[in-house]
């Protein structure tokens, strides 16, 4: 296999596929997507115009790529969170805190998932609503083991907690949530306890 600079031609293609995504990280999370050009991504890393199509088709599909490792991240630490042998509601706050603290852990990236993707296209959107579904199928799991009553359908409900726990960390993300991290994470908690509680049972925080 012939190399050039001691790298193969498919190490070399890798090599800036990953430029190309770390420039679109860092473009799209200062300056937005609505203002990032495929040329201004090719300045910033520093490579010839012929060198995007060879990884993506567009824009939008370089956010797609950034957004299907950011929740593959995501799931990831989520699974390692609930896959313990804590009690339910640890391992529930524990996944709760995982996706509130992943934004903070690098900001670009919290960013571009909870704000800059929402303007991208449908490649983008794609890989979003996968990796809402597979969220809300770890919740899904939670929620089975906790419910009591019969009237809940999980895959509905683990849904409408996913969502509700995304709006809550953008508002918050976003300034309009005057809370701590904390306290984020025990609302969002309130939340499962909610739906996970016997009849006539208070949730708590405490």
């Amino acid at each position: 296999m012939r190399t050039y600079g001691g790298a193969t031609a498919e190490q070399r293609t890798s090599l800036r596929r990953r430029r190309l995504m770390e420039s679109g990280l860092e473009l799209f999370s200062s300056q937005g997507y609505a203002h990032t050009s495929i040329s201004a991504v090719l300045r910033h890393a520093g490579l010839k115009d012929r060198y995007f199509t060879e990884s993506f088709s567009s824009l939008d599909d370089l956010m797609a790529a950034l957004m299907r490792d950011i929740y593959e991240e995501q799931i990831t630490r989520c699974t390692e969170a609930i896959g313990t042998d804590q009690p339910l509601r640890d391992r529930a706050r524990n996944m709760i805190d995982v996706i509130v603290g992943l934004p903070l852990q690098d900001p670009r990236k919290g960013r571009v998932k909870l704000a800059e993707s929402l303007g991208a296209g449908p490649l983008t959107a794609r890989e979003r609503r996968l990796g809402l579904q597979r969220t809300s199928g770890l919740v899904d799991s939670l929620l089975r083991e906790g419910l009591h009553d019969p009237r809940i359908d999980t895959a509905t409900m683990s849904v409408a907690v996913v969502g509700a726990v995304s709006e809550m960390l953008l508002s918050w993300f976003n300034g309009v949530l005057d809370i701590s991290r904390e306290e984020l994470v025990d609302q969002g908690l309130l939340l499962f306890e909610a739906i996970t509680c016997m009849p006539g049972d208070a949730p708590s925080v405490a």
